[in-house]
């Protein structure tokens, strides 16, 4: 017997099994804790619902004994603890029941939103700080913003802290971290412009610094911190703790962003973590094996995505990927992953414990990431076995995501690029050019594949040579720092990048599609805007 779905509704939880009507059975709920450096189920003989252990430590929450109704298990949704997040067990006839373990649907009523998820305008940005001017005259319709849980989360109580309530308690939250946010978030929903949301676990950068042994709590136990090129920490799941504080940071985020008509910003998207397949760098959790890495991964962007729903039904989450497919950034299996193995590793732990639709954000810098000029780029090729998929191979990811295992329910899964740029090398001029030049076809490219949703700049202004590994991928030139703390560059002078995308979707589109032609080539222009088919030899 299996279970097929499991429905939250405002009050209930809802079971849909193939078990026969009037049979007895049994419903167990656990807080979903992970250990994956565990790699085995727990053996059960006897057919009852396991205890916490081994694989899954997470605490009992209940245990129901409940009547079939033509299949359907029912259950209250909370008695002290909100089900909406927790892991299902059931036993009937003397075994456990493979299928679904998670909330994969939602019944009328979960939501006070009916609103769906709109359409967004133009699919063009860069982050959220970019000055007005250059909003109205680029015409951005999405942008970005980065949100910290070891910032966002008061680690000791003031008195102006911001109360959320999760799960019956209150958390805290620092204001200046948040009302930061809101400055900018405010602002562009008032323009009618969502904001791309991208999760992280950053204990210091610049403008903030989190208390050392508060972001012990929140930061995954394999957390490198002697490692000096780590930037971020993966989520950390292997503790009720820690689970119950991200889950309250998320569920803050989603109720203050993710609400209709919020006054502090619109998001439709988030990505959890940042190019997780360089992990050692940017979603670090210490040594660990791709598959017990993307196990644990797997739960923390369900758990987003389940929250999420709460506020706005269809929001997205997604993984966060560099341009890596079937190598690796640096050759070291246990802190470095192929971007191919994390997708078909997640949508298989998706598809067995119950599948939603995530999708993926991607980051298609050039192979060379100093260079703009993508098209120029070796490795990339149009297959499925390429080794890195930069803007000009950006086709493999749609035709990747429409394979039959990785689709959601023989749906495409979908991608953006929500981070590349085009680098204005200081020792070459003409890279402003040829960065122009660069965008012009890969937003065409873009916008002529369905598969793909947006494109984002990285960032609207360069920073400092000290900052940033020396490159210059902003919109605008660096115009010195704002602050003491070397957070808000000063925009200075606009490169040509700013007008190539002024013009697109516009009367002056043509002019520049005939001038990036002539830079790069006509041939290699036109071959790369009518690529050849996606092949789908795999190795």
């Amino acid at each position: 017997m299996t279970i097929q779905s499991i429905a939250c509704g405002k009050n209930t939880i809802t079971i849909k099994t193939d078990i026969p009507d009037g049979a007895n059975a049994t419903v167990a709920a656990f807080v979903p804790l992970i250990n994956a450096e565990e790699r085995e189920e727990a053996v059960v003989l006897s057919g009852a619902i396991p205890e916490p252990g081994g694989r899954f430590p997470g605490r009992k929450l209940c245990e129901e004994d409940v009547v079939s109704k033509n299949g359907s298990l029912t259950i209250p949704r909370n008695d002290g603890f909100d089900l909406l997040v927790a892991r299902f067990c059931v036993s009937a006839g003397g075994g456990l029941l493979s299928g679904v373990k998670y909330v994969t649907d939602f019944l009328p009523g979960f939501s006070e939103c009916a609103e769906p998820v709109p359409e967004i305008s133009r699919p063009l940005g860069t982050w959220c700080i970019a000055p007005d001017e250059d909003i109205e005259y680029m015409r951005f319709g999405v942008m970005m913003d980065e949100l910290d849980e070891a910032w966002l989360l008061a680690n000791e109580e003031r008195p102006d802290d911001i109360i959320h309530v999760w799960n019956g308690r209150e958390y805290r939250f620092n204001r200046e971290v948040v009302e930061l946010h809101d400055s900018f978030l405010s602002k562009l929903g008032r323009k009618g412009i969502p904001t791309l949301l991208r999760f992280i676990n950053r204990k210091n950068y610049q403008l903030f610094e989190a208390d050392d042994a508060f972001f012990r709590k929140i930061c995954h136990p394999g957390y490198e911190d002697d490692f000096e090129g780590v930037e971020m920490s993966a989520v950390n799941l292997r503790t009720e703790e820690s689970f119950n504080y991200y889950c309250a940071c998320l569920d803050f985020i989603f109720c203050r962003y993710a609400s209709p008509g919020s006054p502090y910003g619109v998001s439709y998207i988030m990505d959890i973590g940042n190019e997780i397949n360089s992990a050692r760098i940017w979603h670090n959790a210490g040594k660990m094996e791709c598959d017990a890495f993307i196990e644990e991964y797997s739960v923390a962007l369900r758990l987003a995505w389940l929250l999420s729903q709460k506020y706005r039904p269809g929001y997205r989450v997604d993984v966060s990927l560099e341009l890596n497919f079937t190598k690796r950034f640096v050759d070291d299996p246990l802190h470095y992953y192929k971007g191919r193995d994390c997708v078909s590793l997640l949508a298989a732990c998706t598809k067995r414990d119950g599948d939603f639709f995530w999708g993926v954000s991607a980051h298609p810098y050039p192979e060379v990431i100093e260079n703009p000029d993508f098209y120029n780029d070796t490795l990339p090729e149009f297959s499925l076995d390429t080794k890195i998929i930069s803007m000009k191979n950006m086709e493999v990811w749609p035709a990747f995501l429409s394979l039959q295992e990785i689709s959601f329910n023989g749906v495409p899964r979908r991608v953006l690029f929500d981070e590349q740029g085009f680098n204005t090398r200081a020792d070459d001029p003409d890279t402003e050019v040829k960065g122009a030049c660069a965008f012009i076809l890969a937003y065409l490219k873009v916008r002529q594949n369905p598969g793909i949703d947006m494109f984002l700049i990285n960032r609207d202004v360069d920073l400092g040579d000290a900052d940033e590994y020396g490159l210059r991928l902003g919109l605008r030139y660096f115009g010195g720092y704002k602050d003491r703390n070397h957070i808000f560059p000063a925009p200075g002078r606009r490169k040509l990048i700013c007008d190539a995308i002024a013009a697109t979707d516009s009367e002056k589109e043509a002019e520049w599609v005939e001038f990036a032609r002539e830079k790069i080539g006509r041939e290699l222009f036109d071959s790369l805007l009518t690529p050849p088919p996606v092949t789908s030899a795999r190795s």
